[in-house]
């Protein structure tokens, strides 16, 4: 009887036990899921800007900036970077994908819709028309649901058809992209393409009147007279951020639609060649976080920024290759058996970007061409706060709404004013 009174405690004490190791599996469960939320798989493909609920990968965005830090002004587009290998990624498989998806990450893009003469974003693939029974039905139907991307075929004999295309997806600001003897090489078979523009006005813009000559100290220790226009604002579209290290500006562009950029300037005290070194997302985040409406500050903001003007061709395959892109490539390693029935690999990835900052607004453009062969905070004075930028600066242009960055760049010799003093 002793016996059974003792296994009926033991049986209890065991579910007991139970009971609380379960409660306690479930407690800690509970906050990793609160704390880091639950990862589960996705695909790539876009995202509506409208929604603005997505994260977007500004680590990717920034990489290029370290990768070209060559103390030189510089513009390149990490939104068109990402479509053009999220098409690639598409065709991708083996090892060749899983390179690729190190890069760019769980792709989620943003969708935009294109405004006539002020934004523009097309995906477009161009294949040898007598390829074309190579390429997967498969691939093309996926490239054109996800990336909206156009199916062209053609000749190759020259590069026109698609310059022109090029051409008119960037509002006209890039002609004459790709000489013909790229196409017309026989073992060109395919070419993936983003192209993409915006023309916009600033929602609180410079007055050419207030523009003229200013110096502006260059990183070799001399100076030029720059260009540089002025405003004095209180404007909610305008906000600064300044410290003993750096001096920040950010700028809101007019909204199209659902659509609004905006421009931020970040000028070190330190040379900016050595400031980009060390230059983190937490950085520029922290900036924009801290950072102080004109229109809540009591004397308002006197600004002063130089006009530029330049393109910028990317090394682009020789930094995706530094990043782990590698085996697409090589013609002995690239694996694109969900592209065609043949063995294929990138012979090359071009990207052209152009940018023109003046008063009126920004225009800038990029496109990104993947070629497809087949193997053989202040105190408050009694004065303006003075915002000025005379040193090279980096800048971001980014969506408001989404943080999508669609532009980066650096400024290291703005517009000259000797050159430009006759317009004024």
């Amino acid at each position: 009887m002793q016996e059974k009174k003792e296994l009926k405690i033991k049986f209890k004490t065991a579910v007991i036990l139970i009971v609380i190791l379960l409660i306690v599996v479930i407690a800690i469960f509970t906050i990793i899921i609160n704390r880091e939320g639950f990862k589960g798989t996705s695909s790539s493909g876009l995202i509506d800007s409208k929604s603005g609920n997505h994260v977007v990968d500004t680590d990717f965005s920034m990489k290029f900036l370290k990768l070209e830090n060559n103390k030189q002004n510089m513009i390149y587009s990490p939104l068109s970077i990402k479509y053009a290998l999220g098409m690639l990624n598409e065709g991708a498989n083996g090892n060749t994908k899983t390179q690729i998806e190190n890069v760019i990450g769980d792709l989620n893009l943003t969708k935009y819709n294109n405004i006539d003469k002020v934004l523009s974003l097309a995906n477009a693939v161009y294949i040898r028309d007598t390829y074309s029974k190579y390429v997967k039905e498969d691939y093309t139907k996926i490239l054109a649901e996800k990336y909206n991307a156009e199916m062209n075929y053609d000749s190759f004999s020259n590069a026109n058809n698609i310059n022109n295309w090029i051409e008119n997806k960037t509002l006209g600001i890039i002609k004459n992209m790709l000489q013909d003897g790229m196409v017309q090489n026989p073992d060109t078979k395919m070419l993936l393409i983003n192209a993409l523009a915006i023309d916009m006005e600033w929602k609180n813009p410079f007055k050419s009147d207030s523009t003229g000559g200013e110096d502006f100290y260059l990183e070799d220790g001399s100076n030029m007279t720059a260009t540089t226009m002025h405003m004095k604002t209180t404007s909610d579209s305008v906000s600064y951020y300044k410290n003993k290290d750096i001096t920040a500006l950010t700028m809101d562009l007019e909204q199209y639609d659902d659509t609004q950029l905006e421009f931020v300037a970040i000028m070190s005290e330190e040379n900016l060649s050595d400031y980009i070194e060390t230059f983190t997302i937490e950085d520029f985040d922290n900036i924009i976080e801290k950072s102080t409406l004109a229109s809540k500050t009591k004397n308002g903001v006197r600004i002063s920024i130089p006009k530029f003007s330049f393109d910028y061709d990317l090394k682009l395959k020789n930094d995706l290759i530094e990043l782990g892109i590698t085996d697409a490539f090589d013609e002995n390693l690239a694996n694109f058996s969900n592209m065609a029935d043949t063995e294929l690999y990138v012979s090359d990835v071009l990207h052209k970007a152009n940018i023109d900052f003046t008063e009126r607004g920004i225009k800038a453009a990029a496109v990104t061409v993947a070629k497809i062969e087949v193997t053989s905070m202040l105190a408050e004075e009694d004065k303006p706060i003075e915002i000025k930028i005379d040193k090279p600066f980096l800048y971001v242009i980014r969506d408001k709404n989404t943080g999508e960055i669609w532009f980066v760049g650096t400024v290291y010799e703005p517009n000259s004013w000797e050159e430009d003093k006759a317009d004024y």
